[in-house]
């Protein structure tokens, strides 16, 4: 039997719990599991060791070597989002260019499907 599943009964598993936003560079706290996007962890813990859902201590002094890329979490965000690998590209493209830099992901070779998956 197939059964559909609304993206917004989805919404508080795949979105960042500091941006709420949909996770991009979907990074995990090795020490409690839980997912955020890089950029907002990484500026998260400039200023505190701790993970901001549950607040454990991450690491005392380097927090930073206790997060890891969570490349499954990242597929299923784009694998449920429509366009937003996408759009997320455009974005980073549009970013590199405007300052005149190489685009630092000029290869595809890490492109996640194209096939549109909903059903479950």
């Amino acid at each position: 039997m197939e059964r559909k599943i609304r993206l917004k009964s989805l919404n508080p598993h795949i979105t960042c719990k500091i941006c709420r936003g949909y996770l991009i560079d979907a990074t995990t706290v090795t020490e409690c599991l839980h997912t955020f996007c890089k950029s907002c962890l990484v500026k998260h813990l400039e200023e505190h060791n701790s993970c901001p859902t549950c607040e454990i201590v991450i690491h005392q002094s380097h927090p930073l070597q206790y997060i890891s890329f969570d490349r499954t979490m990242q597929d299923i965000v784009y694998k449920l989002v429509p366009n937003l690998q996408q759009n997320e590209t455009k974005r980073e493209r549009d970013f590199y260019r405007r300052r005149g830099l190489p685009y630092p992901k000029a290869n595809d070779k890490d492109k996640v499907c194209d096939k549109d998956v909903y059903t479950f």
